[in-house]
């Protein structure tokens, strides 16, 4: 039996990092680069307080509205704010103040308290929300679309 890095079945055959030079890896590299190039300069934002550095509030807000755009959401922004119908997301010393008044948000109160969410507030009867986003990664970005969704 041949060692996996020496199998080959074609031109484009998988094959393992081992066995790429480093030339071809740059290449990769790059090519991995150019695609996500419009996420670069947001990537800061994830994270951001693990490091020492503080959060980059307008990294934060970038990434949102950048996000927001390719879900082809229909919002405005005026001196700082994201707004959507029941929505308002603006800037904040700590990060990004998002405020929903809308009927029946599908929420509960432990949604607000995990990582990248500071100071989050749902109403008892779910009308309305205040949380402090902190942080960007996936499971905001599932926070955010869920709540775009209900209240479009």
């Amino acid at each position: 039996m041949q060692p996996m890095d020496a199998w080959s079945v074609g031109q484009n055959a998988l094959r393992l990092r081992d066995s790429m030079d480093e030339e071809e890896m740059a290449r990769g590299l790059d090519h991995l680069m150019e695609q996500n190039e419009t996420d670069l300069p947001f990537l800061a934002s994830y994270g951001a307080d693990m490091d020492g550095m503080g959060i980059d509030v307008d990294a934060l807000f970038s990434g949102v509205e950048a996000f927001l755009s390719s879900r082809r959401v229909e919002f405005e922004i005026v001196e700082d704010t994201i707004t959507h119908p029941s929505i308002s997301i603006s800037k904040h010393e700590d990060g990004l103040l998002i405020e929903i008044e809308h009927e029946h948000l599908p929420l509960v109160h432990s949604d607000l308290d995990r990582v990248g969410f500071f100071q989050g507030m749902l109403h008892a009867d779910k009308s309305k929300l205040s949380v402090i986003l902190q942080m960007w990664g996936g499971e905001h970005r599932r926070f955010l679309e869920r709540l775009v969704e209900h209240c479009a």
